[in-house]
């Protein structure tokens, strides 16, 4: 499975992005020849060096992929949100209830 999370994840960040901006080639992604193609180079017996998988681009600045809001109503509430797409932090995967919830 992780194997297999490390090829989409390297698409992810090649192809991310709003799809006004970002030309997504969903068709060839979502194709039953290329999963084909990836699950013949993974080896269920051996971990491949993420540097041998295909990477998405590193940003060599800082990453406009963050975006903050804030909202108060006329008797005072308020709310802050920060949203991340996790370029190259993080795994984007949470197990069970290690998660934060409201």
């Amino acid at each position: 499975m992780a194997e297999a999370e490390k090829y989409a994840y390297a698409d992810r960040s090649e192809y991310l992005g709003d799809p006004d901006f970002v030309k997504v080639p969903w068709q060839a992604l979502t194709n039953k020849a290329y999963a084909k193609s990836i699950a013949e180079q993974i080896d269920i017996n051996k971990a491949k060096p993420s540097s041998e998988i295909r990477p998405g681009k590193l940003a060599p600045y800082e990453s406009n992929q963050t975006t903050h809001y804030s909202v108060v109503d006329k008797d005072g509430n308020a709310v802050a949100v920060t949203y991340t797409l996790n370029t190259t932090f993080g795994t984007g995967i949470v197990a069970g209830e290690e998660r934060y919830s409201a």
